[in-house]
């Protein structure tokens, strides 16, 4: 239920946008020329790829998050942004390649279109679904440690609304926690659904359930309500895996695509790394070189930065970066994570907003040390600190680390015991769930985090 209901809005608004922008396309010729296309001229690869790009930019710029507030001229502008963007991606590649180069004017109607249509598409289906929208009433089974984190996430998510607690410790009878009171114990689970009118039961007990439990839950099961382990909850909700919560054996128990010896994991996703990084490094040659001058006149120093770090299977290798720090103060761990690191130069400032000092990375990528997207490579220090405090934490090496990854466009950067927990959790669904649609995912998000320097410190 879950899986499909809670993307479901967005799946609806991208195929509505696909209708919008095929009409668009067939409509165009009509008012330029006065002449209808052949509708079979739409699933062939030019109007495919460019209807591609078109729904590539609206994610990049964030037009599927269904909370925006639509009714602003940023919103409207940053529309226009994106259409043009994609205006112009399209153009180049129809040039390049001599296929059907339409007029600049066909471009301009296309444009004026696909804003009207996919505009108010937006505005009519997100003011229908926010009216229409039911909360998802929430049953959590445990009182626990694992209940109070539960609440924690789940209190500023307005989709849900925790009905109440069940836990057969007699103390915990009444207790509130976040507003949510322990309404019985177990043994009332099936009557407690039916009385408070429940949708989803959450079951937040880390350890193994009793044969009690275990039945009253496959009942419940059976009588078509959803229920869900915290672990798979957090994971089909939120993109992370709670690895304070999981037990040993889930790890057993549970597929991980990442580490399985499928094609795209040990060719595809190598040769697609090479060919990114090469053209990525023949592209921003020339920024590159302006960046280095900048450095240089900023700062006295070296222009690179390079940092040992632990990488796949545990191994050491050296980073390289633009230096965007004074040089020498790099190891004064105690400003790490601070908003105002004093550390960090003037160009530094700029070049990290928009994550340029990661660039020259493309050459560890071409080098074989780290992929293009996967966990962050840590220094050896925080590795030595954070393993024996973190549960599973030496799991994050067992893939290539990345220039870009889930966690770093899902968490800010941080450097506490607490910021590697958080990055950890999103590390582990990657891991767990790595395909080259979660690939490309992320490369869209880390598009959009470098366009609006999101997230970086």
């Amino acid at each position: 239920m879950l899986k499909t209901t809670l993307p479901r809005n967005q799946l609806i608004l991208l195929i509505g946008d696909i209708a919008l922008i095929v009409i668009a396309f067939y409509l165009s010729p009509l008012f330029r020329f006065g002449v209808l296309p052949d509708i079979r001229t739409f699933l062939r690869w030019p109007d495919v790829s460019a209807i591609i790009t078109y729904l590539l930019c609206f994610y990049i710029f964030d037009f599927y998050n269904l909370q925006e507030r639509l009714y602003t001229l940023g919103y409207t502008v940053r529309f226009l942004v994106a259409l043009i963007m994609a205006d112009f991606v399209i153009g180049f590649l129809f040039y390049a390649f001599n296929v059907r180069p339409y007029a600049t004017v066909i471009f301009l109607i296309n444009t004026i279109l696909i804003l009207v249509f996919c505009m108010t598409w937006r505005i009519a289906f997100i003011k229908w679904t926010r009216q229409t929208q039911k909360m998802l009433r929430v049953l959590v089974v445990g009182a626990g440690w694992a209940g109070h984190d539960l609440s924690e996430i789940l209190r500023f998510r307005e989709e849900f609304q925790i009905v109440g607690f069940l836990d057969d410790d007699p103390a915990k009878q009444g207790s509130q926690i976040n507003g949510a009171r322990v309404i019985g114990n177990t043994e009332q689970l099936m009557e407690t659904i039916y009385k408070k009118d429940i949708d989803i039961v959450i079951i937040a007990i880390t350890h193994r359930l009793n044969q009690d439990l275990y039945k009253r839950l496959i009942d419940v099961k059976m009588q078509g309500i959803v229920v869900y382990e915290m672990p798979t909850f957090c994971e089909v909700v939120f993109g992370k895996i709670p690895v304070q919560h999981i037990s040993d054996l889930w790890f057993i128990y549970i597929p991980i695509s990442g580490v399985r010896k499928t094609v795209f994991n040990q060719k595809i996703k190598r040769i697609l790394d090479i060919v990114l990084s090469l053209a990525g490094l023949i592209i921003v040659s020339l920024p590159a070189l302006l960046i280095a001058l900048a450095i240089k006149i900023d700062s006295p120093g070296p222009v690179f930065y390079v940092q040992r770090r632990i990488g796949w299977k545990g191994q050491p290798f050296n980073l390289i970066k633009f230096r965007s720090m004074k040089d020498g103060l790099e190891n004064e761990r105690q400003f790490a994570g601070d908003k105002n690191d004093p550390r960090i130069t003037r160009v530094g400032r700029v070049i990290r907003l928009f994550r340029l000092d990661e660039l020259p990375q493309m050459l560890n990528v071409v080098r074989g040390e780290i992929s293009f997207i996967g966990p962050r490579a840590l220094m050896e220090k925080e590795v030595t600190e954070f393993a024996p405090q973190i549960p599973h934490f030496s799991l994050r090496h067992s893939i290539r680390p990345g220039i870009t990854g889930w966690a770093q466009v899902n968490y800010p950067h941080g450097a506490t015991v607490k910021d590697a927990l958080a990055k950890l959790e999103y590390d582990l669904y990657y891991i767990k769930n790595l395909s080259p649609l979660l690939d490309l995912i992320i490369l869209a998000k880390t598009i959009r985090i470098v366009l609006f320097g999101q997230g970086a410190r």
